[in-house]
C-alpha cells in the first residue's frame, strides 16, 4: 500500500483575473446603494418632524382661538381684543349690531404666530362667531 503526499508546488489558479474585480464592483454598487437610501429616509424624517410641528403648532392655535369663542359667548362687550399664550397670538376683532330687540356680536377670532418675520403671514387659524344678546341695545 502506498501513501502519495500531495505536492509542494503551487498550483495555477483557475479563476478568471475579472471575478475579483466583479465583487469589488459589486460591493460599490452597494454602498453606493445604502448611502443614497440612507440619504433619502433622512430627509422624509426630517419631513415628517417639521410636519409634526406644524400640526402641534395648529392644534394648539385651535384650542386658544376655542377659549376666546368660548370667553366671547359668556360677555361678548368684555372679550378681549388681544392676548398672547406662549409664541402665539389671539386677536379678537368684536362688532355689534344693535336691533330693535337687542344687539348681535359679530366676533372674529384669529391666532397667528407671534415669532413671524412679517406681520402680513397668513394666520394659523381664523373663527368666525356671532351672538345675540336680548335686552341691550
Amino acid at each position: 500500500m502506498a501513501f502519495t503526499l500531495p505536492s509542494a508546488t503551487r498550483t495555477t489558479d483557475t479563476r478568471p483575473a475579472w471575478s475579483g474585480m466583479a465583487v469589488l464592483m459589486e460591493a460599490m454598487i452597494l454602498l453606493l446603494f445604502l448611502v443614497g437610501s440612507l440619504a433619502v429616509m433622512t430627509q422624509l424624517f426630517a419631513a415628517s418632524a417639521l410636519r409634526a410641528r406644524e400640526g402641534e403648532q395648529l392644534a394648539q392655535a385651535v384650542a386658544l382661538a376655542t377659549d376666546a369663542a368660548e370667553r366671547f359667548a359668556a360677555d361678548p362687550a368684555t372679550a378681549p381684543a388681544s392676548s398672547t399664550e406662549g409664541d402665539l397670538v389671539v386677536a379678537c376683532d368684536v362688532t355689534s349690531e344693535p336691533t330693535d330687540a337687542g344687539t348681535l356680536y359679530h366676533a372674529t377670532i384669529t391666532v397667528t404666530d407671534a415669532g413671524a418675520q412679517n406681520a402680513s403671514e397668513a394666520p394659523l387659524y381664523t373663527l368666525a362667531t356671532t351672538r345675540y344678546v336680548e335686552g341691550v341695545s
